[in-house]
């Protein structure tokens, strides 16, 4: 995927949930001080209501919300596995991975050519692994976008 385009993002997003079977995938577009959702792939047994929500609730998400993990992924320059057992339950991560029946999440910042963080790609999980993390940020990296 060369540009910003929502059918071919949502493409792109829904090609790497199937890839590793997760319960959804999702891909946020780093804008200034906030991301902003280009593409999300819900599994196709998830319910809609919970689809919309999510989409309804991360459409734009502030860098200062510390309670989910694309949010981690870019504060720290780095992957950011979110666990559903050690989340609270109520927000964040930890509410969406349940509601997607989903164990954890892994969210990856994708660089542009100078080293800045261009997008954040991140799938939720239905196990803790396999595969493992390291297998899932791998492969979310090589998935990512051009």
């Amino acid at each position: 995927m060369s540009h910003e385009n929502g059918r071919a993002a949502g493409d792109h997003v829904e090609a790497l949930r199937r890839l590793l079977d997760a319960r959804a995938a999702g891909l946020w577009y780093v804008r200034g001080d906030r991301l902003e959702l280009a593409a999300f792939a819900p599994a196709p047994d998830m319910p809609g209501d919970v689809a919309l929500r999510f989409r309804d609730a991360v459409r734009r998400v502030g860098l200062d919300r510390a309670d989910l993990g694309v949010v981690k992924a870019v504060a720290e320059r780095s992957a950011a596995v979110s666990v559903a057992g050690k989340l609270p339950v109520e927000v964040g991560s930890g509410y969406w991975l349940r509601a997607f029946g989903a164990e954890r999440s892994v969210a990856v910042p994708l660089l542009d050519p100078e080293g800045r963080i261009r997008a954040v790609l991140s799938a939720a999980l239905p196990t803790l692994g396999p595969p493992d993390d390291e297998q899932v940020v791998d492969t979310i990296r090589l998935h990512g976008i051009d």
